[in-house]
């Protein structure tokens, strides 16, 4: 099942954050969206998610308009991993996953509902840290959490807001090496909003370069990052290079003497 996305528009009050946006990601890809702050992304996840009613414009997902949907039913559809300072801090680790089978049990959770918090902590690599409250972990830690919560909502996308700017180097890498082995084992669809440029060419199938609430450039992150398109993005010039199958940015530093 594709996530079509069509002419989403949004505003805080006046300013307008989205305008027009239109979006196609087909099942089992792993889309990125990329843009400099105050772009949209982090946005347009949260309009997926159900966080924010657009002023107009869809969302469905194999025909089936999910902004429409009840919130349990949209959350069996939907997964959503927000930025790292936005989790129950009051919480266990096992039991800030286990929120995400909610949408599957009724009364309380049953032997496969605990199964699949079992499997998702050993995924993320928390089992140490399990019977831990969210409270007493680093950013990065609680981070994991988040994500594995979504994996065991166990649904058909995963829309991840940022989810490795609070980690350490190699949990970045691991998280992004998880995420798309999973689109591709599970052909669940999965969004990131990502600064990286570099992690979105190396694991992501599909890029999308949002300016302005608009988006700019879409395609394979070969076909996305041109030279000029960035160039003109970011403000700053950058040169696109292809190694080995995977697309590489490199900003073009030039010594600037400042006034001190």
């Amino acid at each position: 099942m594709s996530l079509q996305i069509d002419d989403i528009r949004f505003s805080y009050g006046k300013h307008l954050v989205l305008d027009g946006v239109s979006l196609e990601v087909a099942e089992g890809s792993f889309c990125a969206l990329l843009g400099p702050n105050g772009s949209g992304k982090s946005t347009l996840t949260k309009v997926i998610a159900g966080v924010h009613r657009p002023a107009s414009g869809t969302v469905s997902l194999g025909g089936v308009d999910v902004l429409g949907l009840g919130r349990r039913s949209h959350a069996r559809l939907i997964g959503y991993v927000p930025q790292s300072g936005e989790v129950p801090f009051d919480l266990t680790v096992r039991e800030a996953v286990l929120l995400g089978r909610t949408p599957h049990f009724g009364i309380g959770p049953g032997r496969a509902d605990w199964a699949k918090v079992d499997e998702a902590i050993a995924l993320l690599g928390l089992g140490e840290l399990e019977d831990r409250s969210l409270s007493e972990l680093s950013g990065g830690q609680a981070q994991r959490a988040l994500v594995a919560r979504a994996l065991a909502q166990d649904t058909r996308v995963l829309l991840l807001d940022e989810p490795t700017s609070a980690l350490d180097l190699r949990y970045q890498i691991e998280t992004l090496q998880l995420v798309r082995q999973i689109t591709r084992s599970h052909g669940i669809t999965a969004l990131i909003a990502i600064h990286d440029l570099n992690h979105a060419g190396r694991f992501c199938d599909q890029a999308v370069l949002l300016h302005q609430g608009r988006i700019q450039r879409a395609g394979t992150p070969q076909e996305a990052f041109d030279e000029a398109a960035l160039t003109a993005i970011y403000g700053l010039d950058v040169t696109v290079e292809e190694r080995e199958g995977y697309v590489e940015v490199r900003p073009v530093v030039r010594e600037i003497e400042y006034q001190i």
